[in-house]
């Protein structure tokens, strides 16, 4: 047995009690289904859950107990304000919906017993009471108290510390808002809706229809709505003698009078073979509902019933708006139709359809053979300038082996050709590769750069993100090499120790971004384009333009940014670490 001692109990009452206060719910659903009680209610987002709303209730003589909820990270509160709400104990049924002010999200309150309502902020202090203000708005139209300083600190519920009182409001058949803002930061603002509204009978200003052919009618006008009603309720608008066949609505657009912290929910009744089930089938959002044609698809008599969000048995009659109508049969299975009928238009039909899709699929077959066949053509180019970019690199290398053995620098010369015939072999290895990793690349570009640096002495830097997992990363073989040896031709290969390339390897989203720049004295990119010398850049943006034609969905971008002062050479692999 576990003994603890009375500061533990205590401490494990609190948050006994706590954990059973604070409670969830999304929207418009309800958060506590019996009354308000002896509490103090604040807003809260949980974020463990997708970051929805949430409200914790905490006892109105122990209003410090919001600090000591559990799962700070899980479950905080909404705004530093730490606006709290009390009303009448015994009040229920109070949820009101959420209502938008700019970027913000307020509670609302639905107050059915004309009670007074009471509104603290505990993230107001003494030592920050004058960066804040306050109004109060009734019926979003008239000012009652335009922003003012927060009425005055008070220390009640069991706080331990002053905090900001707000006010208590009361205004039977209103609504008023109460917002509180920073004046120091806007964005810091929270606020609260009190309606003592009560009335919430959802009114229909509008009836649309659509059509299965996509057209659309106002049930409401007898001359366009196709005799599917004739009779209207005078105080609703509604149809009393709605009909239609199975086949003829898409949807029941219904349009419903700004209700702002009212939800209302759909209901439909089916009465068929005696069986009168109920069935929620969605919330009115905005000003409006759509009634899919799925959930009439059957012929029978229905009810239509728009009310206020709650148990569908518990809400008056009174405050329901009710709709009957009644699907009927399609008029062509009502009509009796011999086979000796149908059965001429079954065999054209059957016909026309084979037809169809006998050229669809002909046609099909076309469509995929040309597009093969332009894939092969652009393989056959990308291979093409491969095999053109290899002999390339070598003549290159032979080259600077020339050099040095025209020099007399028999040493460096072996040295170097030593180096060329490992740099060769692996060029080699990957020849028939259109993709190889990003590591054995960066091997190929490191083993060249050692190779040049024995000639021309400059300094190099290769940089990768720690976040790029560089072998199982593939890319297009050689795609480096050409602009890094194009950085050794034309940038620094005159200033010998004083030149200086960096290869950057790094990730930007789903990217990856491929960087060659050096600090040479730069180049006009048509008068190199132009030089022999430079026929792998030339090379590389032809296979660029040749790659994007086959990887559409991950387009390579070139990018060459040359000054006097160096080159920057961005190479853009989009969406290739999704």
């Amino acid at each position: 047995m576990i003994n603890l001692n009375t500061m533990q109990k205590r401490r494990l009452l609190l948050l006994s009690w706590l954990l059973f206060g604070c409670f969830m719910s999304a929207s418009g659903q309800k958060r506590w289904k019996d009354t308000f009680g002896k509490s103090i209610e604040f807003e809260t987002i949980s974020t463990d859950l997708g970051t929805v709303r949430t409200w914790c209730r905490v006892s109105d003589n122990a209003v410090d107990q919001i600090f000591l909820k559990p799962g700070r990270d899980h479950n905080d509160l909404k705004s530093p304000i730490m606006l709290g709400v009390k009303l009448n104990h015994t009040l229920s049924d109070f949820d009101g919906d959420k209502v938008t002010s700019i970027s913000k999200n307020y509670t609302s309150y639905i107050i059915s017993d004309s009670s007074a309502a009471t509104l603290i902020a505990l993230g107001i202090a003494p030592k920050n009471v004058k960066n804040y203000k306050y109004r109060v708005v009734e019926n979003d139209s008239i000012e009652l108290i335009p922003w003012s300083p927060i009425p005055k600190m008070e220390q009640k519920y069991g706080a331990r510390k002053p905090y900001g009182f707000i006010g208590e409001f009361k205004a039977p058949g209103k609504q008023i808002m109460v917002e509180v803002v920073n004046i120091k930061h806007y964005n810091i603002r929270d606020g609260v809706i009190f309606d003592w509204r009560v009335n919430f009978k959802p009114v229909i200003t509008q009836i649309d229809v659509w059509t299965k052919h996509n057209k659309r009618f106002n049930l409401n006008s007898s001359k366009l709505n196709r005799g599917y009603a004739t009779k209207f309720d005078s105080r609703t608008g509604l149809p009393l003698d709605l009909k239609f066949p199975v086949d003829s609505i898409n949807d029941l657009e219904f349009h419903v009078k700004q209700h702002q912290t009212v939800p209302f929910t759909v209901y439909i009744i089916r009465y068929m073979d005696n069986d009168h089930s109920q069935v929620p089938i969605g919330e009115v959002i905005g000003d409006s509902y759509e009634l899919n044609s799925q959930q009439f698809d059957i012929p029978g008599k229905y009810e239509l019933i728009i009310q206020r969000t709650g148990d569908l048995q518990r809400v008056d009659k009174s405050q329901q708006l009710r709709m009957p109508f009644e699907v009927l049969p399609s008029p062509f299975l009502q009509k009796k139709v011999s086979l000796k009928q149908v059965l001429p238009y079954a065999i054209a039909t059957l016909s026309c359809l084979t037809l169809l899709f006998w050229a669809y699929r002909r046609n099909n077959k076309r469509k995929l053979g040309r597009s093969i066949q332009a894939k092969e053509s652009i393989n056959l180019k990308l291979r093409s300038i491969r095999s053109q970019l290899n002999p390339h690199f070598m003549f290159n290398a032979l080259t600077s082996i020339q050099n040095l053995m025209n020099k007399d620098d028999t040493k460096a010369a072996n040295h170097y050709l030593a180096m060329f015939a490992d740099l060769t072999r692996k060029v080699l290895n990957t020849s028939e590769q259109e993709l190889i990793s990003l590591e054995d690349e960066l091997k190929i570009v490191e083993d060249y750069l050692q190779m040049e640096q024995l000639r021309f002495g400059f300094q190099y830097q290769i940089k990768v993100d720690d976040s790029i997992n560089i072998a199982n990363t593939d890319i297009p073989a050689m795609l480096l090499q050409p602009f890094v040896e194009n950085a050794v031709k034309h940038g620094i290969a005159t200033l010998q120790q004083k030149g200086m390339i960096q290869v950057l390897i790094n990730k930007q989203e789903s990217d990856l971004v491929l960087s060659v720049t050096d600090n040479g004295q730069g180049f006009n990119k048509t008068a190199v384009q132009n030089n022999i010398t430079s026929f792998g850049l030339k090379l590389s943006e032809e296979r660029i333009a040749l790659l994007n034609q086959v990887y559409k969905d991950q387009p390579v971008t070139l990018n060459i940014d040359s000054k006097p002062t160096g080159t920057i050479i961005t190479i853009n692999l989009t969406n290739l670490l999704s």
